[in-house]
């Protein structure tokens, strides 16, 4: 693994889920970083995806997770806030 010594400007949204990611998971914030970015360009296969719809199913099917409206609500967020920033 190489290292790289990187200064981000992050807003203090996304600085402090980051922090508390890695409180929440016992890491480093420079190795909960280099998973964030190790996931965001990974590709998955089309089984990984199938997957991980069918784990997703199963656990709405329980009444695990969060609630539809909430989670369509941040995917309208953060797609809203893409297209502003484009």
């Amino acid at each position: 693994m190489a290292t790289f010594d990187v200064k981000l400007e992050l807003s203090q949204e996304v600085a402090s889920y980051l922090q508390e990611e890695a409180g929440n998971r016992g890491l480093s914030l420079d190795q909960v970083v280099s998973d964030v970015l190790t996931d965001y360009f990974a590709e998955l296969t089309e089984d990984e995806i199938l997957e991980s719809i069918r784990i997703g199913m199963r656990q709405a099917l329980a009444g695990k997770g969060r609630p539809a409206r909430e989670v369509l609500a941040e995917v309208e967020r953060e797609v809203t806030r893409d297209a502003r920033d484009r």
